[in-house]
């Protein structure tokens, strides 16, 4: 049962980190060449993973129902992707890897390599990590977001469409989840689905339910919690160096120096830390705030970067980052930017409204008004600002605008 439940576990972690390496692969050639700097083509876990996304849910859910939600962690720039076909086939990179990998998993079973026995936990196991790995397939391909399914569709997708779809990805998992725990009509059904292609590849239904009749057992879940704390020790071995930004005494100096609005004496100190420990990414980011204050827009770009590349989830800084762009009038970068911020986090009021601005400028009227209604929804007390804002000039004579911000 520990052999089974350790089998299990890694099983899945090396087909999580193929997964992720499908989408990077893709992204590589479709044009995001980025990924190769954040580690995503080097098949390592710890470059994949998010903590609470990639190994406590999917944990959760493994460990009560044996349930295996897709769970990992890549940033693809959508912007630098060719086209709209490099988009959908990054996404499409993902499930189509964990097809592979089930076809691979399935060749012990064409070959006779394996019996179905009740003493015969390898092919128990085996059998049932091919269920979680066709299970991985058919839920990813649903076109929910943050889902692959909705990813390959996403690209083709209006852009108002899309932002009011990326609102919804964060719940999707618990959604899914929801309904397969406690509407026993649809995940009968899934399941059913699951083992009729299963079947199709030749794996004997009696294995499977073995191997799920072994993964329920206590030893087994003990040997994944197990397996699952020991991945988290790693973890938190490599996010260390991040971790004592508060200790380090350059960065303290740093957050004083900003307090008293003495930005050139911080960026001295947040230097200092950076050489002490070039990964701590809240340095590169206050180092771009300080730089920002004074503006000095371009050496913040490249501060802020460096905090993204370090940490890509940190809304903060992408939204810094578009904030930067804007001040130089480089507003096609902003937006990127700016969009990145709010699929991290969509109700940004304050970037809703600087994502109107950009488009206003460009002359892209009815996208800016689309961003400003965003940004007014979540901030009513924008319309103020709105109706004097000189960015925002060439869009108030549109019949939409009043429709906002009323005279």
């Amino acid at each position: 049962m520990w052999l089974a439940g350790l089998f299990v576990f890694g099983g899945w972690m090396v087909s999580l980190c193929l997964h992720e390496f499908g989408h990077a692969v893709v992204a590589y050639f479709g044009g995001d060449t980025s990924v190769k700097d954040k580690g995503y083509l080097t098949l390592n876990p710890l470059n994949y993973t998010d903590p609470g996304l990639s190994l406590l849910m999917p944990m959760i859910f493994l460990v009560m129902g044996g349930i295996a939600l897709p769970g990992g962690a890549v940033y693809i720039d959508h912007s630098k992707l060719r086209d709209r076909r490099w988009d959908s086939a990054v996404s499409a990179a993902g499930p189509f890897a964990n097809a592979v990998v089930t076809v691979v998993l399935a060749i012990p079973f064409w070959l006779d390599w394996v019996t179905v026995s009740p003493d015969d936990w390898l092919g128990q196991s085996l059998a049932f990590l091919i269920f979680l790995q066709i299970f991985a397939v058919v839920i990813n391909l649903l076109p929910i977001p943050p889902l692959d399914g909705y990813g390959i569709l996403r690209p083709w997708l209006p852009q108002s469409l899309q932002q009011q779809f990326n609102k919804l990805g964060r719940y999707s998992f618990w959604f899914i989840f929801g309904v397969l725990w406690f509407v026993p009509a649809a995940s009968r059904e899934l399941f059913l689905f699951i083992y009729q292609i299963a079947l199709l590849l030749k794996i004997p239904p009696e294995a499977i339910q073995l191997g799920s009749v072994l993964f329920t057992q206590p030893a087994t879940k003990l040997a994944l919690i197990v397996g699952f704390l020991g991945f988290l020790w790693l973890m938190k071995q490599k996010g260390n160096q991040t971790q004592k930004a508060s200790d380090l005494h350059g960065f303290n100096q740093g957050n004083k120096f900003i307090e008293k609005q003495q930005y050139d004496d911080a960026i001295a100190a947040y230097d200092k830390a950076i050489q002490l420990n070039p990964n701590v990414y809240q340095a590169w980011y206050n180092r771009g705030l300080c730089l920002a204050e004074l503006h000095q827009f371009k050496e913040a770009i490249t501060s802020y970067q460096k905090a993204i590349k370090i940490k890509p989830d940190f809304y903060q800084a992408w939204n810094s980052l578009g904030n930067a762009f804007y001040h130089s009038h480089q507003y096609t970068e902003a937006i990127t930017a700016y969009d990145h911020a709010l699929q991290l986090e969509p109700n940004l009021a304050d970037t809703w409204y600087n994502r109107a601005c950009c488009r206003a400028l460009q002359g892209y009227v009815d996208l800016a008004i689309d961003s400003l209604k965003q940004a007014i929804e979540i901030n009513p007390n924008l319309r103020k600002q709105a109706k004097t804002d000189a960015d925002l000039e060439s869009i108030r004579n549109s019949w939409r605008f009043p429709e906002i911000v009323p005279h």
